[in-house]
């Protein structure tokens, strides 16, 4: 499960962003994770609810912000939202150039 690998660097982000704005608490940490990163949310969720007990984030919400799938034509330039993973363009063949999907990134730190 490399998701509480995940959790561990989420939490040592936000601890370190709590420690630069000298707080005493975190209450919500955000994410963006993409369709495509290969994240099993559930897995996420349980990791981070033990590895925050203890911390300053011990209360914190994990607010996630889902990525999907899109891609662009290299031919006819349209853009698409992917489903089944066809990466080729159902206007003209082309193929499909990923341009979101595979976001994992800390999108913010709320701390007091």
């Amino acid at each position: 499960m490399h998701e509480a690998s995940l959790v561990e660097g989420i939490l040592k982000i936000a601890l370190e962003v709590a420690a630069e704005n000298r707080a005493e608490k975190i209450s919500a940490i955000g994410l963006k994770i993409g369709d495509m990163a290969g994240v099993e949310l559930d897995a996420l969720n349980f990791s981070f609810d033990v590895l925050k007990k203890n911390t300053i984030a011990e209360n914190a919400a994990l607010k996630i912000n889902h990525v999907p799938i899109i891609a662009q034509c290299n031919k006819c330039g349209k853009t698409f939202n992917i489903a089944r993973y066809n990466f080729f363009c159902p206007e003209c063949g082309g193929i499909l150039i990923l341009k979101s999907g595979r976001e994992l990134l800390v999108e913010f730190v709320d701390c007091e």
